[in-house]
C-alpha cells in the first residue's frame, strides 16, 4: 500500500509517516501544500491519500481531492483542525474514507487507515478490480487469467509493470494503469512469475525488470513504466546484479 501525506505542519506530518511504516505501508512522500502534493501525486501515483484540509496556499485539502479524482480517483483519509458543518459538509462531496479531528490518538488514526485499507481491499471499482486466483485459476505461459465479478480476465505477464504485497493480498499494478487486488500472498505469486523477468527489489514489491527505465541509488527507487518503486538496503544488490546482465 503506497500512501501519500500531505500536511504542512512537521510535527502532525512527522507522527504520520512514522505510524504509516510502523504499520508496514510505504510512504511514497509527504508533501506540505497542495502544489508538492499534486506533482507526487502524478509520480508516485499512491493507493491512499492522508491530507489535511488546510493547507499553506490557495489550494485547500478538499480541492486538490477533487482535482485528483478529475484525474483518477483516489481514496482519501481526512485529517483536521476544523469542526464546523460547512468544513464537513464540503469534505464529504468527495467521499472520504475517514475524517479525523486533530489532535487524534495514535490509535484513532491506526484504526482509521486499517479501515480505509479493508475497504480497499474490498472495492470493486473502474481501475481496481477485486480478484479471487487460486491454483484452479488457468495458467499461460505469457499470461495468467484471473477472476474478475463473474469473468475471468487475461493479464499479459509483459504487461506487468510491478507487484506491491498488502498483507493477504497483492497489488497488480499494469503499465496502463489498471490494477488488480488478488487475494495470495507474494512468495506465491513469485513462483508463477519468471525469474528472468521479475525481481524483486523490496520485501513487498516485485519488478518487471524489462520496464525499468532508471534507477536513482540516492533515493533507492526505481523507474518502471513511469511508476516510482522503492529499493531495500537487502535487496539493492540484487537489482544492480540483474541490471548488470540486461
Amino acid at each position: 500500500m503506497n500512501i501519500l501525506i500531505i500536511e504542512d505542519q512537521p510535527l502532525y506530518a512527522d507522527q504520520l509517516e512514522i505510524l504509516c511504516e510502523k504499520l508496514g505501508y510505504t510512504v511514497v512522500a509527504c508533501c506540505p501544500d497542495a502544489f508538492t502534493g499534486l506533482d507526487a501525486f502524478h509520480r508516485h501515483h499512491p493507493d491512499l491519500l492522508l491530507s489535511d484540509i488546510h493547507l499553506a496556499g490557495d489550494v485547500d485539502g478538499i480541492d486538490l481531492a477533487q482535482q485528483l479524482n478529475a484525474h483518477r480517483p483516489v481514496p482519501v483519509i481526512f485529517i483536521t483542525s476544523l469542526r464546523d458543518a460547512e468544513t464537513f459538509a464540503r469534505a464529504q462531496s468527495v467521499l472520504p474514507l475517514a475524517f479525523i479531528v486533530k489532535p487524534f490518538t495514535e490509535i484513532q488514526l491506526q484504526r482509521s487507515i486499517e479501515l480505509a485499507v479493508a475497504r480497499l481491499a474490498a472495492a470493486v471499482d473502474g481501475e481496481e478490480e477485486k480478484t479471487d486466483f487460486t491454483e484452479r485459476d488457468l495458467h499461460h505461459q505469457n499470461a495468467f487469467f484471473v477472476k474478475v465479478g463473474n469473468k475471468l480476465e487475461k493479464i499479459s505477464v509483459a504487461d506487468i509493470a510491478y507487484v506491491a504485497a498488502d498483507g493477504r493480498y497483492c497489488m497488480i499494478h499494469l503499465r496502463s494503469g489498471r490494477k488488480f487486488a488478488v487475494r495470495i500472498p507474494l512468495s506465491e505469486l513469485s513462483g508463477k512469475l519468471s525469474e528472468e523477468v521479475f525481481v524483486q527489489s523490496h520485501r513487498s514489491y516485485l519488478v518487471n525488470a524489462d520496464l525499468l527505465e532508471s534507477v536513482n541509488l540516492t533515493e533507492m527507487t526505481l523507474l518502471v513504466s513511469g511508476q516510482e518503486v522503492p529499493i531495500s538496503k537487502g535487496y539493492r544488490e540484487t537489482v544492480l546484479n540483474r541490471l548488470e546482465q540486461l
